[in-house]
């Protein structure tokens, strides 16, 4: 594609969401290219991977599932809808796909937390359990009892009885896009001692 330019040109820019050059294959990215100058509806996108180019309307260019092949240099160009002039190349981005099974990281301690606003506990009382990991939204969430998994429970928030579930609480993260893992929480403690329940707070 030959492309002429001339002084006074608008710039492209080119940004990437979300905002990493580097994602693991099967999520989902998208380029937009804003032209400083006009209306995004004013120019028509040329999008380059590498050496290649493919003309679009949209000033957005998603892919969605992104596969290792995806990896390259991108830019793009605006041609001016009316007048045919051209805006230069936006800066390169560089888009690095890793597999999946190559990486497991894990993110900090998450916070465990009883949710109530009762003062005294008793024996008989339901009380609700929080795992707060704030770092993304889209975690699965893992509780365990003892060291051993609470049925197959999966939301932030577990809700226990005390009369029959005293003991030892944990619960750990993973996230559903990225093969990544929270590190087990520190341990909540919860015991009954006759009629009155006790939580403790304590470092597994």
């Amino acid at each position: 594609m030959l492309v002429l330019f001339f002084a006074g040109q608008a710039k492209a820019v080119m940004t990437i969401h979300p905002k990493t050059s580097q994602i693991f294959s099967g999520e989902s990215v998208t380029f937009r290219c804003n032209i400083q100058r006009g209306e995004v509806t004013d120019w028509e996108y040329t999008w380059r991977k590498d050496d290649v180019d493919s003309i679009s309307r949209k000033h957005e260019y998603e892919m969605s599932e992104v596969k290792i092949s995806a990896n390259g240099v991108y830019r793009c160009l605006g041609t001016h809808i009316d007048n045919g002039t051209y805006s230069q190349w936006s800066d390169a981005v560089r888009l690095t796909v890793t597999g999946k099974s190559c990486y497991l990281s894990f993110t900090s301690l998450p916070p465990l937390k009883m949710v109530t606003t009762q003062e005294i506990l008793y024996s008989g009382d339901t009380v609700k359990l929080r795992c707060d990991i704030s770092n993304y939204r889209d975690w699965t969430y893992r509780w365990l009892i003892n060291k051993e998994r609470l049925s197959s429970q999966t939301s932030e928030t577990t809700t226990i009885s005390l009369s029959d579930q005293a003991g030892q609480y944990q619960c750990q993260g993973t996230r559903t896009k990225q093969p990544q893992n929270s590190y087990l929480s520190s341990s909540l403690h919860i015991s009954v001692t006759g009629e009155l329940a006790i939580n403790l707070q304590s470092l597994s």
